[in-house]
């Protein structure tokens, strides 16, 4: 038996505030209460009747004035005149596939394998790690690979654990051996032995080796977007997580193979260890390039079977992957873009997917999509990307790259200016990366040499300019309209302190 264990959609959201709750729940709560010309008066006299025993309830039968009469069940049932996909699935980016449509990764497939290859016989394996730009492959590849070991381990009737979690949702290393504990026993179908809050780490950690040793014959750890394990303290608590599982073969006192894999985009993430982590953590470091648009288009080609036969026009694939390309090579952003033409092209029921589907998705799913993102997003979250855009927009040069700590400072002047309340570092940090996850920014770590830390970076994919005036669209920043002449100057004088620390 061999068993392979991801992370379920259940995990831990990021940090969020009282206030958010709040105004998310106020939100849900409005109620329209205008008055319903169909409803009978409470005094009514007349007689209502029970209904039939095969009476339809009301509320099946909700109708919208718009949709010609027609009720929501039967709206949900009919299925649309058009249809273009056969399995929907092979363009989700997240699908692990076949090795066969695994496309311009030799390289790092070669070596992955090499790598894991001993865990057949039973032999040690090396820790690895793989980096390069977001969207080129390293989950893929790691996920396909560890897919076939699953298939070839259960035949020798050894059980493997392939215990694989994203570091984006615990935020600490507790929450992410918890979230390990948690993915195992999902797996085996136990019970993880351990409360998610109560108990410390060293405990959850003891759990963790108790499953290994009596249910495992082997593991490998994956700990996708590994840079994201911050904690709440200043050194980053991925060092932590990685001591204790780069030694977990002694700690565990376990006799089968064990290896550790790390996903980053950041290609320096090795200098921000520290120097605990660094002894014990040696991996094959594995770098994953940006796509180019011919490999772009073997790749869409290879899911093409994702539509049915001749639904894609000869110019569907090819644009794809050159609008794919122009986004830093990210193939699933172009598997992305792929399926959204696709649902576009049902959605005006068309049996089709024409080169307008795909501008139309590039368009609706791009710059319009992150601005409107932003205008939906809390006060707080408003609060912390508007100080990051001032920064940029303020400064008295062009910023690539904005630096946190500066920003930071931005952000509690102008939390100060609004009467709003301040949340920490953390918390501010927190609300920023999270924006990320639409498009709105990149951020990245860089190590500032031995003992000197690691710093923080932003970089906005929009112009700070149209930020600013998108979150401007909120009264409650109506205010800083008259501030900004003190707000460029507390810009000014923050970044000049900072690089004069550097």
């Amino acid at each position: 038996m061999f068993i392979m264990g991801r992370e379920g959609d259940n995990g831990e959201s990021n940090y969020s505030s009282n206030e958010d709750y709040a105004e998310s729940s106020t939100a849900d709560e409005k109620m329209d209460n205008s008055p319903n010309p169909d409803a009978i008066p409470s005094n009514t006299s007349q007689k209502m009747s029970a209904p039939e025993p095969n009476s339809v309830d009301s509320s099946e039968e909700t109708t919208d004035a718009d949709s010609g009469g027609i009720s929501i069940r039967d709206r949900l049932q009919t299925k649309s005149s058009g249809g273009v996909f056969a399995n929907k699935d092979l363009v989700r980016s997240d699908t692990i596939i076949d090795e066969d449509r695994i496309v311009g990764r030799d390289d790092q497939l070669g070596r992955v394998v090499d790598n894991l290859k001993p865990v057949l016989q039973n032999e040690g394996v090396p820790d690895m790690l793989l980096s390069g730009p977001s969207g080129t492959g390293k989950s893929l590849i790691i996920h396909a690979v560890c897919k076939q070991i699953v298939e070839l381990c259960e035949s020798q009737d050894k059980t493997f654990g392939v215990l694989s979690i994203n570091c984006e949702g615990p935020k600490t290393a507790d929450r992410a051996v918890y979230r390990l504990i948690k993915t195992a026993a999902d797996d085996l179908d136990v019970d993880p032995g351990v409360p998610q809050t109560g108990v410390s780490t060293d405990q959850k950690l003891e759990r963790l080796y108790e499953i290994m040793r009596e249910y495992y014959d082997g593991v490998i750890f994956i700990l996708d977007e590994i840079d994201m394990l911050e904690g709440p303290y200043q050194e980053a608590e991925f060092n932590s997580l990685i001591y204790q599982l780069s030694r977990a073969r002694k700690l565990a006192d376990f006799d089968g193979p064990i290896s550790l894999t790390a996903i980053t985009n950041y290609t320096d993430f090795m200098k921000d260890l520290n120097s605990r982590a660094q002894s014990s953590y040696n991996p094959d470091d594995i770098f994953f390039d940006d796509y180019d648009a011919t490999q772009l288009r073997s790749i869409l080609r290879n899911r093409k079977d994702a539509f049915k036969e001749d639904s894609l026009t000869n110019d569907v694939i090819p644009l794809v992957a050159a609008l794919g390309s122009q986004t830093h090579g990210d193939a699933r952003k172009a598997i992305d873009l792929l399926r959204w033409a696709g649902e576009l092209a049902e959605r005006r029921e068309s049996d089709m997917v024409s080169e307008r589907d795909v501008r139309e998705a590039q368009e609706k799913y791009t710059e319009n999509r992150k601005l409107r993102h932003i205008s939906g997003i809390s006060t707080q979250k408003k609060l912390s990307i508007y100080a990051v855009a001032a920064t940029a927009n303020y400064a008295r040069e062009q910023l690539e790259w904005i630096p946190a700590g500066p920003a930071f400072d931005t952000y509690q002047f102008i939390a100060d200016t609004m009467d709003a309340d301040q949340y920490s570092r953390e918390t501010f940090v927190n609300h920023v990366t999270e924006q990320s996850t639409y498009g709105v920014l990149d951020f990245e770590r860089r190590g500032k040499g031995r003992g000197r830390g690691v710093h923080m970076y932003f970089s906005l994919s929009e112009p700070p300019e149209t930020i600013i005036e998108t979150i401007h669209e909120d009264s409650r920043f109506d205010n800083l309209l008259n501030e900004e002449p003190t707000i460029a100057a507390v810009v000014v004088e923050r970044l000049k302190q900072f690089k004069n620390k550097e």
